[in-house]
């Protein structure tokens, strides 16, 4: 019922603000015509934003990544902050749970949890995986063995991040070109895992992704 009504209510706004856009056409004002078109703008990006993860506070940034249509948007609520329309992942494709050596990007809803600012990519923003879920299921199927797993446990109780040697591997994460060429980017996949954007895009991010910061994979 919420969602519901949510709905119907951006549906009037939407008409409020899109009759003032055309009404504003032959009105020799300028600013109005701005304002409302600017109003509209807001509500189709609200319209179209993904669901915001669970535990993040309206005002708090968050990534969303889309793998298939290569985009990477920064939200904060149901606002775009930053986007970047194109992006380079896994050269072996995408995996709700990825093996070491496999390189594939995982899916699924990941925390950062360190920000290597003196990276050979420029600036490396490293996520939790594998996650606490992604390491009990893949224990309970017999990918991580009971050794393996007591090791994971242990090493996020000690260190407050997910150790890279089980089988699930690790350093996954979103950073910069460094100084690999651009062509390789901008014609195919070439990480062993990782998201990866320009230079200049992976600095724009800095002023939004931190410790905390929750990020959203979608393949």
């Amino acid at each position: 019922m919420k969602n519901w009504l949510t709905h119907l209510l951006l549906i009037g706004l939407l008409s409020l603000a899109s009759s003032n856009s055309f009404a504003a056409i032959d009105s020799p004002g300028s600013t109005t015509k701005k304002s409302a078109l600017s109003t509209l703008e807001t509500l189709w990006d609200f319209l179209d934003a993904p669901a915001r993860p669970i535990g993040v506070a309206a005002n708090e940034p968050w990534v969303h990544i889309d793998l298939l249509k290569r985009e990477l948007v920064v939200y904060q609520g149901g606002i775009r902050l930053e986007s970047i329309p194109y992006l380079a992942y896994g050269a072996a494709g995408s995996q709700a749970v990825r093996l070491r050596g496999s390189k594939q990007t995982p899916t699924g809803v990941f925390t950062i949890r360190r920000v290597n600012r003196n990276s050979k990519f420029r600036l490396f923003f490293g996520i939790d995986y594998p996650t606490p879920q992604i390491a009990h299921d893949a224990w309970e199927d017999g990918i991580l063995s009971d050794k393996d797993y007591q090791h994971y446990l242990s090493y996020r109780k000690r260190h407050g991040v997910a150790p890279a040697d089980t089988p699930l591997g690790g350093y996954i994460g979103i950073h910069g070109l460094g100084r690999s060429p651009l062509w390789i980017h901008q014609k195919r996949d070439w990480t062993a895992g990782c998201v990866a954007v320009t230079n200049a895009e992976i600095l724009a991010l800095n002023k939004w992704l931190n410790v905390g910061t929750k990020v959203v994979i979608r393949g």
